[in-house]
């Protein structure tokens, strides 16, 4: 992922087509339903897109290795988002990116990143909601890992604070910050 990306985050075909023109490589799937992702995984590879798929939210797929595996090998996505340490397992293990999201609500949830991170060791990390970007820098310190940021990314002018605070990405569904560019 080039630093400084912004991520379109669709829920469907209705945001497919704006995500596909955009000037973004990566693309994050956060709803549909199984019977979609072929053909909507088919349209990314043909704009040559990455898609990562958010396991927690998208019907008709469990977090067991089976899906995952499925996932890899036939839909071909090119990685997860998930909370589940399993699914992030399962998918390292078939040779997925893992990302791996946690919600800052709390000091103790600052803790269970950390530490379901170097239990599962995701390729990146995922910090929700955005407005908590005061904590990127000492997560990725802990960590060492690489962090997107998403949740109520609305305006250009929110994106510079996100990437001045270390995130590396920001996840976001408004269509409208799809085509910024560093």
């Amino acid at each position: 992922m080039k630093p400084n990306s912004v991520i379109p985050a669709i829920r469907g075909y209705k945001e497919l087509e704006l995500a596909l023109a955009s000037p973004q490589e990566t693309l994050f799937l956060l709803e549909g339903e199984l019977i979609q992702l072929q053909a909507i995984a088919d349209e990314a590879r043909r704009a040559g897109k990455k898609l990562f798929l958010h396991l927690d939210m998208v019907k008709g797929i469990k977090e067991d290795e089976a899906s995952i595996h499925y996932l890899a090998r036939i839909i071909r996505i090119d990685g997860v988002i998930s909370t589940r340490s399993s699914s992030l397992l399962h998918a390292k293990k078939h040779g997925l990116t893992a990302i791996q999201r946690g919600f800052l609500i709390d000091s103790r949830s600052v803790k269970t990143i950390v530490q379901t991170a170097a239990q599962t060791k995701p390729d990146y990390i995922e910090l929700m909601p955005s407005f908590a970007h005061p904590m990127v820098d000492a997560v990725k310190r802990e960590t060492g890992h690489d962090i997107i940021v998403g949740g109520f990314v609305h305006r250009e002018e929110e994106l510079a604070a996100l990437f001045e605070s270390g995130a590396t990405a920001v996840s976001t569904s408004t269509p409208a910050l799809w085509n910024w560019r560093p």
